[in-house]
């Protein structure tokens, strides 16, 4: 009777069979931790895109609907927190572009604070359209073309109305125009600290 090491189907110049792979809690571990460094970061980098949002575009203080053409007013009370923006909101839909003009005057009591002529073409990117005002800062700025016409969407920082004393009260008077072709949605003069 001869002894065989080797089970019958293993030729013996063949290697023998992998060994199973060892089971431990290492693997398990680094895979929930390397998915939890994820989750945090994109947690994280939501997080601060919330906030940076917010933070540029802060809260409401008051908001006026505007029509084309027509004089346009709104006041609000200074809270005294720093400088407040002053923001065009629109949705609009347009045959050949979307150019805003006008004028707008910002007033406390009886000191003036700025005047600012308006004249630009915000039927693509987003820009500014006060002359003078060289950075522009849009939220939510979107612009579809649809052969020649299209429609626009978002918030564009116009200018910013310099600190007041608490309490004060601050007035932006003036018109805003848009071209004849253009079908305001929603077109908002809106003050944000």
């Amino acid at each position: 009777m001869s002894f065989n090491p080797l089970p019958s189907s293993q030729q013996p110049w063949a290697p023998p069979p992998p060994a199973p792979p060892a089971r431990s809690g290492t693997t398990r571990v680094l895979v929930f931790g390397c998915l939890g460094l994820v989750m945090l970061t994109v947690l994280g980098v939501a997080a601060s895109v919330f906030l940076l949002g917010t933070k540029l575009v802060g809260s409401s203080l008051a908001s006026t609907p505007v029509t084309p053409g027509a004089p346009t007013s709104v006041s609000f009370t200074d809270p005294g927190k720093g400088a407040t923006g002053v923001w065009l909101d629109v949705d609009v839909a347009h045959a050949r572009g979307f150019r805003v003009r006008g004028e707008l005057s910002v007033t406390a009591g009886a000191r003036s604070l700025g005047q600012y002529e308006i004249d630009g073409d915000l039927g693509g990117r987003c820009t500014n359209p006060v002359i003078g005002q060289g950075s522009s800062h849009c939220i939510q700025w979107n612009s579809t073309r649809l052969g020649a016409g299209g429609r626009v969407s978002g918030r564009t920082r116009l200018f910013e109305i310099p600190a007041q004393p608490r309490g004060t009260t601050v007035t932006i008077e003036g018109t805003i125009s848009i071209p004849g072709d253009v079908t305001p949605r929603r077109l908002v003069l809106d003050v944000r600290d």
